[in-house]
């Protein structure tokens, strides 16, 4: 039912409507709390070559002021694929974020995001991407800008330079993870006041083509994601993407990855309202019916 539903799904009206990966210009609330849950599992058409990894990450957005928001994330990943005798579960890194949005109009808005992460993750397994749980000390600083060309229409830019710390591989030797640049588009409608339709590419370029002890030459990677976002009712918004691989450097890794989430955000001062009855569910929009002649 779940997955029935992220189909038809974007984000809520309560608050400005995000991109999945591209960062908005737009906080979290003065005083509200966000509570998130993210899957994302990486695939290719033969599931012999697909990156064994499937990632489930809880996380929380807290609005501090209007223009400043404080974000933690925690991830837990699940190495190798269900079945297999080397499958196991890790507790990946934890990404610590702060975004200050420095100026906002009703046309556009520029923010500043930068983030530092703990590596409580499984730094010996080799094929972990340094975009996930890799076990490394590392930071990033991006610049966020946003064009709200109407009501409905917003387009969103993001330039960001990633450290890459370096892994411990005891009793192997060390492996120092390229930095990177991150460049990141997106553009989003919303069908009606609870329904969003987005499309984000996004593209990441190492300063070295050996990103990882195993994938040695993966230096450029750009990935297409289609978005869609549902307020299933006030605060609840329900995410699907599925990611597509353009650059043979990506595809080597990954042909595409499925991103299913739900986040709720409420006012801490009133606390969690959750609907009361099937009236409060906010459906999807219906086309409207066709008049007769």
């Amino acid at each position: 039912m779940f997955l029935t539903t992220c189909i038809a799904v974007s984000s809520a009206e309560a608050k400005p409507y995000r991109a999945m990966v591209t960062r908005t210009a737009t906080t979290t609330k003065s005083g509200n709390l966000e509570l998130g849950l993210r899957y994302q599992g990486f695939f290719a058409l033969d599931l012999d070559e697909s990156q064994p990894y499937q990632q489930v990450s809880p996380s929380l957005r807290f609005g501090i002021t209007d223009n400043l928001e404080a974000n933690l994330y925690l991830e837990l990943l699940a190495l190798g694929l269900p079945g297999d005798e080397d499958f196991k579960v890790a507790f990946g890194d934890i990404p610590l974020g702060l975004q200050w949005t420095f100026l906002e109009t009703s046309q556009a808005a520029l923010a500043a995001y930068g983030r530092v992460t703990l590596p409580t993750g499984p730094s010996d397994e080799d094929g972990i991407i340094p975009s996930l749980s890799d076990g490394t000390w590392d930071w990033e600083g991006t610049l966020v800008g946003e064009l709200r060309a109407s009501k409905d229409l917003r387009f969103m830019l993001n330039a960001g330079y990633f450290h890459q710390g370096t892994r411990d591989r005891d009793p192997r030797p060390d492996f120092d993870v390229p930095d990177a640049v991150q460049l990141a588009v997106a553009g989003t409608y919303n069908l009606d006041k609870f329904t969003m339709l987005g499309l984000e590419v996004v593209s990441r370029f190492y300063f070295e083509d050996v990103i990882t002890p195993v994938w040695r030459d993966n230096a450029n990677q750009v990935e297409i994601l289609p978005v869609v976002r549902h307020e299933a009712f006030p605060g609840l918004v329900l995410e699907a993407v599925a990611g597509i691989a353009v650059t043979e450097n990506l595809r080597e890794i990954y042909q595409f990855r499925l991103l299913l989430g739900a986040t709720y955000e409420f006012d801490m001062a009133s606390g969690p309202k959750l609907p009361k009855s099937r009236d409060e569910l906010r459906p999807p929009a219906r086309p409207a019916p066709k008049r007769r002649r």
